[in-house]
Order: C-alpha cells, then sequence, then structure tokens
C-alpha cells in the first residue's frame, strides 16, 4: 500500500494513537513532512465541507419534526447560556478534542455560516494537529527505536481508554444513588 493512502487513512478519523503511529511509519520511510501537512489540509477540509453539507441537508429533511423542534430548543438554551461568542469559541475547543466533521455539522445546525463553521473548526483542529506533532516529534527524538515508539503508543491508548471509561462507571455509579 502506498504511504499517502496509508497517511490519508488516518488523518480521516483524526484517531491520536493510529495517526501518531501511522506518522513515525511515514518518517522512518522518508516521507516529507510536507507531503503529510498537505494531506491532512486536504482530508480535514473534505471532512468539514462533507460535515457542513451533511448538517445542512438533515436540517432541511427534519425541519418540522419532534426531534428539529427539540435540537431548536436545545440549541436556544445553548445560546441563552453562551451567547454567540461563546458559541462559537465552543465549537472552536471542541475542534481539538472532536472530528472536524462533527463540528461542522454541529455549526450548520446552530445556523453558522459555512465560511465561520470552517474557520473554527479548522482553527481547533490545527491545535489537536500540533499535539499530535508534538507527541510523535518528541518521542522520536528521545527514543530511537521505533517499535518501543509504537508500544508505547498502543499501551497509551489502551491505559486512556479504561481510564476513560473508569471514570464514566465512577461517575454512572454515583449518580445512581440520587
Amino acid at each position: 500500500m502506498p504511504l499517502w493512502i496509508l497517511v490519508s487513512a488516518v488523518l480521516i478519523p483524526q484517531e491520536f494513537a493510529s495517526s501518531a503511529i501511522v506518522f513515525i511509519i511515514a518518517l522512518q520511510n522518508n516521507f516529507p513532512i510536507w507531503a503529510i501537512n498537505l494531506i491532512w489540509v486536504c482530508t480535514t477540509s473534505l471532512d468539514m465541507y462533507v460535515g457542513y453539507m451533511l448538517g445542512k441537508f438533515t436540517e432541511e429533511k427534519l425541519k418540522g419534526t419532534r426531534f428539529f423542534n427539540w435540537v431548536g430548543r436545545w440549541v436556544g438554551k445553548g445560546r441563552a447560556e453562551l451567547g454567540t461568542r461563546g458559541e462559537k469559541l465552543s465549537l472552536a475547543l471542541l475542534g481539538i478534542i472532536d472530528f472536524p466533521y462533527v463540528n461542522t455539522f454541529i455549526g450548520a445546525w446552530i445556523g453558522l455560516p459555512f465560511n465561520m463553521s470552517f474557520f473554527l473548526t479548522l482553527a481547533g483542529n490545527f491545535v489537536w494537529y500540533l499535539f499530535l506533532w508534538g507527541t510523535v516529534l518528541g518521542l522520536k527524538s528521545f527514543i530511537s527505536n521505533p517499535n518501543i515508539i509504537m508500544l508505547i503508543l498502543i499501551v497509551g491508548a489502551i491505559l486512556s481508554h479504561f481510564l476513560f471509561r473508569l471514570s464514566r462507571s465512577k461517575r454512572d455509579s454515583s449518580q445512581e444513588g440520587l
């Protein structure tokens, strides 16, 4: 499989551990960093465009339904709490931890224009991308064996999954007593 297809494949869902592992493999095989960055810009832009268009499409199809009215009330409550600036900031911050297509889908549903939704999501996702490169280059500079780097990333991903799951189960059990 050509390396650029592998890099593209992990940058569409943008999962941190798998992206980091593929970036390390790409760097080991002398794949140019500029090409990885170009693939990131293209896949992220495509993700955001598809997410926004799906958001607009579903909004039009669901107009007048109970679900649409429920989402409208939820958006109204969010706007009352956050204001429009807080809403925009939330979308950008969500871009750090969420997928670009989900963020622009949300942007379409809350009524942001495409350019604003695109820019806010790209800004948040760029922070995620910087964290990814910082992790990859940091691990690569301290540990020379690529197999150990991959092991650290895999173990870290598994541990973070179990830690989040444990914290969620504790939260759920504490809410049962209410």
